[in-house]
């Protein structure tokens, strides 16, 4: 996924969920970290930022995720202006790829935090994929990794996210209002 490809995403996912205005940080030379900043600073939450640890060394970041603190990722510098670079996982003293790319990390662990800290959420265990069923009816496919376990399905009218997260079974929805919330749970609900 470009750059711009990415912010257009996160512009979607925060309209969906928050009608306040982001203030827009429309330098031209962004890479994919100077992009997700505005997104995760109007949080106002210094209790549960979305990185527990980001440092530059050398020719790479190596960057920890509060929602997966156990591990330590890494990407190189160098590609962060002109490609998606793949994303290095630290496995037993070793940087192994992580088969996806830092825009796909990024963007679906961002949801993930997003996830956490609005109030407006339901969450639970998927049991079979007749869950699927009331999702495509309702929601629409927003961003599918061929090789990442979460999956973003996103309701424009319903002003609603899905983020399904295939690793641990798991559907979390979230809303824009407490309202909205109720009325996709009826429809998640659906025989």
């Amino acid at each position: 996924m470009t750059i711009p490809e990415f912010k257009e995403k996160l512009e979607t996912i925060r309209q969906t969920l928050f009608p306040e205005e982001l203030i827009d940080n429309n330098s031209i030379e962004q890479n994919y970290f100077e992009v997700l900043s505005p997104f995760i600073a109007t949080s106002n939450d210094n209790a549960y930022p979305f990185f527990a640890f980001r440092e530059e060394t050398g020719s790479t970041i190596e960057f920890i995720i509060n929602n997966r603190v156990s591990d330590l990722f890494m990407v190189s510098k160098d590609d962060m202006y002109s490609n998606d670079p793949m994303v290095y996982i630290k496995i037993k003293e070793e940087w192994q790829s992580f088969e996806f790319s830092v825009s796909t990390l990024l963007l679906t662990e961002y949801v993930d935090w997003i996830a956490e800290k609005t109030s407006n959420k339901l969450e639970f265990r998927l049991e079979g994929y007749a869950m699927y069923v009331p999702i495509k009816k309702h929601w629409t496919q927003f961003f599918n990794p061929f090789s990442y376990p979460n999956k973003i399905w996103i309701g424009k009218e319903l002003k609603s996210i899905i983020l399904i997260q295939n690793e641990i079974s798991t559907l979390k929805c979230m809303a824009m209002d407490a309202e909205t919330l109720q009325i996709a749970q009826k429809l998640l609900e659906e025989p």
